[in-house]
């Protein structure tokens, strides 16, 4: 055998490990991945190269992190003791001190916080069925809606602030480039983000007053929408809700595509002023590949504004945007049709990002950083940031699926091990690493986190863990599921959806509703589709179009 054919062999072993442990060559390196990351010792694979630092013999890795995750949000974040509302922290902090648990940040970001908490869980809750999980989200929502919603006789109405003050009870204040003590501001962006977190919670409830209230996020954003160019994106980023007035002169900026996936999915569902989303959404995308994503505009790459503690900087510069764009675009089952150059595109964008803000390589894996200027000046910390590397991860991991690209399957599933590294076993998680002041984010280390682990693991089955079940993808909101030693069964909100699951059994019969489903070479019509694994794990996809009542059984 050719040393060549050799290596390339290891690396498919270390990518798709055996269900048997010998095969599998991993070393524990006795210090840390860098000085920053001092939680666990780097595990390594036969060449050197990063493998996640629980168990990835077994891939639980990503798992393992997951699962720290949640149960921190469900059972060790404390109640706020220092103001005597008692609330826990974060619905009133967006950060909180390493030792006492308590808040310490001086505002609070609830909007993207929550958004992102919704798409973790639609991740973890089919991965899991952890149904408490679904209590926090709802706490986070309830609260926004209680006490973060614009009047309805603003200019703005009834929308999500974006921002309060660290430890306040109600929303609206520490607007970046304004006054604490003014009350009013909003962020465009968030509208979507949260609005977008706000519909998808509503099907997986059948609540529908979250349906209501994403709605009105998307009427005050197709009311508002402009043309743009390379000085104005589609909205103003900062705005006065009372009086419509852009702040502090903040024409350009913010992730335009949060509004984009809040329009398509109201679109979709038949939801409210169909008609106005749709003109609202055609002028958003028509800006995004016009302008940022566009060689031949003074706007091209130019990624800015997002961050809520982050003051005005068109020169400034992050991830953030490009990849949930590219997020975006790679969710759909053709991408296609919404960007006829998506594979560029999206080659352009994990690339501009590695090369803009990757930190290492670590070990064959890259760290990626949040935000930087244009004479090298970035943030927030050279081991990269917890989200903004599994994200980046994340979207390579997507890009693989649908091109076959090996490098970017590599650089997944390296950038998300080295992720893994910013989790202590506790459940605190380091949005940056040791030594940055404030480094406990409930966006960073947690929403923002977490999700990016299920997106990873839905578009490769392989990164789940060996011998489990679970359902790592549906491109409908699963609304129930239930796992047996030998069965499963779920709900989905649309009854015309596709799934993925990796199992440890190989099913007999698979049926949606009352109808069983057929074994086929491709889901080219209802049935099923088995991939059988090294290991004797198998990866199952579902197609059904009547009934959103799943049954699979061993027997």
């Amino acid at each position: 055998m050719s040393r060549s054919l050799m290596l390339i062999m290891v690396s498919w072993l270390v990518i798709n490990p055996p269900l048997s442990t010998p095969a599998f060559a991993q070393q524990q390196l006795p210090g840390w991945v860098n000085s920053q990351l001092p939680w666990q010792k780097a595990v390594v694979d036969h060449d050197g190269r990063l493998l996640a630092w629980y168990r990835p013999e077994k891939n639980q890795g990503y798992d393992k992190v997951v699962r720290l995750v949640w149960d921190f949000m469900e059972h060790k974040v404390p109640n706020d003791t220092r103001t005597g509302i008692g609330l826990k922290i974060y619905l009133i902090n967006s950060v909180f001190d390493d030792q006492t648990l308590q808040g310490s940040n001086w505002q609070h970001n609830p909007a993207s916080v929550y958004g992102q908490f919704v798409d973790s869980l639609l991740g973890w809750y089919p991965y899991s069925g952890d149904s408490e999980a679904i209590k926090v989200v709802r706490s986070m929502l309830d609260y926004q809606l209680a006490h973060g919603t614009t009047p309805a006789d603003w200019n703005w109405p009834n929308v999500p602030y974006a921002t309060s003050c660290d430890d306040d009870r109600d929303y609206g204040r520490c607007l970046r480039g304004t006054p604490n003590e003014f009350s009013g501001g909003i962020e465009t962006d968030k509208l979507g983000e949260l609005g977008i977190g706000y519909v998808l919670f509503y099907e997986l409830t059948g609540d529908r007053k979250y349906l209501e209230a994403g709605i009105k996020s998307a009427d005050a954003l197709a009311k508002h929408i402009r043309p743009g160019d390379a000085e104005h994106t589609s909205w103003p980023f900062r705005v006065d809700a009372k009086s419509g007035e852009v702040i502090n002169g903040e024409e350009y900026g913010g992730m335009i595509v949060a509004p984009v996936r809040l329009f398509d999915e109201l679109i979709r569902l038949k939801a409210g002023d169909v008609e106005s989303y749709r003109r609202a959404l055609g002028a958003a995308w028509k800006w995004l590949l016009d302008y940022p994503m566009n060689a031949r505009s003074k706007a091209w790459d130019k990624w800015s504004g997002y961050f809520e503690d982050v003051p005005k900087n068109a020169e400034n510069t992050n991830q953030a945007s490009p990849t949930m764009t590219a997020y975006y675009i790679l969710a759909r089952p053709d991408p296609a049709t919404v960007d006829r150059s998506w594979p560029n595109h999206i080659g352009h964008i994990l690339d501009w990002v590695r090369i803009k803000l990757g930190r290492g390589p670590y070990f064959g894996a890259w760290a990626i950083d949040e935000q930087g200027t244009p004479d090298g000046r970035g943030c927030c910390s050279r081991a990269g940031l917890a989200s903004d590397s599994s994200r980046w991860g994340a979207i390579n991991a997507l890009y693989y699926e649908k091109t076959g690209d090996m490098d970017a399957r590599e650089n997944a599933f390296r950038s998300l091990n080295y992720a893994t590294y910013f989790a202590a076993s506790d459940g605190k998680v380091s949005c940056c690493g040791q030594g940055f002041v404030g480094q406990y984010w409930f966006d960073d280390g947690y929403g923002d986190y977490s999700r990016s682990f299920s997106w990873a693991m839905g578009a490769i089955p392989e990164f789940a863990p060996v011998a489990e079940n679970h359902l790592l993808r549906s491109s409908s909101v699963v609304q129930k599921v239930v796992y047996e030693d030998h069965a499963i069964q779920y709900r989905t909100f649309d009854p015309e959806a596709t799934e993925v699951l990796r199992l440890r059994f190989k099913p007999a019969r698979i049926s949606a509703g009352e109808t069983a489903l057929k074994e086929r070479k491709d889901l080219e019509a209802d049935g099923y589709t088995i991939q059988t694994l090294p290991g004797g794990d198998f990866i199952i996809r579902i197609r059904h179009s009547e009934s959103g009542e799943i049954k699979i059984s061993e027997s």
